[in-house]
């Protein structure tokens, strides 16, 4: 299996992430994402972000691939 680069997050998404997980009011949907995307971005590996967020390999990659299409915007929509 091929190795997944680390996602560059800017400072700013880095802040809109952070902020979505923190909200109470943000979806638990939308706030796993952001938590996918922001451990990809500390370096961790795809199998260590599906065991912290408990979702599977395919769900990780899809969307750290959302992200890097899209931004943020991205996780916020099905």
């Amino acid at each position: 299996m091929r190795k997944l680069e680390q996602i560059a997050v800017s400072t700013a998404d880095r802040e809109r992430l952070e902020r979505l997980v923190r909200d109470r009011n943000t979806p638990q949907k939308v706030v796993w994402r952001a938590r996918i995307v922001l451990l990809a971005s500390d370096g961790s590996t795809a199998e260590a972000i599906a065991a912290v967020a408990g979702k599977s390999l395919l769900t990780v990659r899809r969307w750290r691939r959302r992200y890097v299409a899209k931004g943020v915007d991205g996780l916020l929509k099905d």
